[in-house]
């Protein structure tokens, strides 16, 4: 593997553990003040920055279908990638964009900026 792939397999991990406090809950502070946020009828937005999502962590029941819009408020080309849902949408700056996924029953889903990965632009959906 080259440097750049362990390297965001090590972020990917951290952003696990850090949504996760072990017992199955939610951190409620789970990387750079991200926080949290809970599925509300069935939909939730992502606001996409330099080089963050907020939330981080997304919490939603298993198998549940969820509209989820990313919001670009910052400058640079963002994207929504979630390789196990073959999910990969750009979204320009100033612009937003809604994709509909079904997630598993019991797993955690990780999400990324394909561009911005490697400084650490990622998060996760939470289900079971």
């Amino acid at each position: 593997m080259t440097g750049r792939v362990l390297a965001t397999a090590a972020a990917l991990a951290l952003t696990m553990a850090a949504c996760s406090a072990g017992n199955g809950d939610v951190s409620a502070d789970a990387t750079s003040g991200a926080g949290t946020g809970e599925v509300s009828g069935g939909a939730i937005t992502l606001d996409a920055s330099e080089f963050a999502f907020s939330p981080t962590c997304v919490q939603a029941g298993g198998g549940q279908s969820l509209k989820v819009t990313v919001t670009n408020g910052g400058s640079a080309l963002h994207n929504l990638s979630v390789e196990s849902l073959g999910i990969d949408e750009d979204v320009q700056a100033g612009e937003s964009i809604t994709v509909e996924l079904t997630l598993p029953d019991s797993s955690a889903v990780p999400f990324v900026c394909k561009y911005h990965v490697a400084n650490g632009m990622q998060g996760a959906f939470l289900t079971g």
